[in-house]
C-alpha cells in the first residue's frame, strides 16, 4: 500500500499475532480495525517506534483510506489520552492511522494514566 501522508510505501510488520503496516519513509502506521487497541494493550511497540522525524504538516494533511481504495475519507479523532494526538479513522472500514511518533505519545500517556490510577486514593 502507498502511504497516505507521503510518497513512502507501507511495509508489513508483525508484532506478536498482529500485522500492521508502517511507512518506510515517515514512520506513519496503518492499523486495521481493532489492531491499535491490541498493540496498546501489549505494550510492546519497539518495532514501530518513529525512526525519522520528518512528519511536519502530516497531522493536518487530509487523505483517503488506503484500505478501502480511496472510497473512505479519513476523519481525525482526538485521542482521549492526549489531545495532541489525532487518530485518522476511516468512516467506512474503521481502520486507523497514526503519524510517526504518535504511537509513542499514546503509549506514554497510557503508562502515565496507569501510574496515576495506582496511586489514586479512594475515599
Amino acid at each position: 500500500m502507498q502511504c497516505i501522508k507521503c510518497n513512502g510505501k507501507l511495509q508489513k510488520i508483525m508484532l506478536g499475532n498482529v500485522e500492521v503496516d508502517k511507512c518506510n519513509s515517515c514512520s506513519g502506521i496503518w492499523f486495521d480495525i481493532g489492531e491499535l487497541n491490541k498493540i496498546l494493550a501489549s505494550g510492546s511497540i519497539d518495532a514501530l517506534r518513529n525512526q525519522i522525524d520528518n512528519n511536519q504538516g502530516h497531522d493536518a494533511k487530509k487523505s483517503r483510506c488506503p484500505r478501502c481504495g480511496g472510497t473512505g475519507n479519513m476523519v481525525q479523532v482526538t485521542s482521549l489520552m492526549n489531545d495532541e494526538v489525532h487518530i485518522d479513522t476511516c468512516s467506512v472500514c474503521y481502520g486507523q492511522w497514526l503519524d510517526g511518533g504518535e504511537l509513542e505519545e499514546l503509549t506514554e500517556q497510557r503508562l502515565i494514566a496507569k501510574i496515576k490510577n495506582l496511586f489514586k486514593i479512594s475515599l
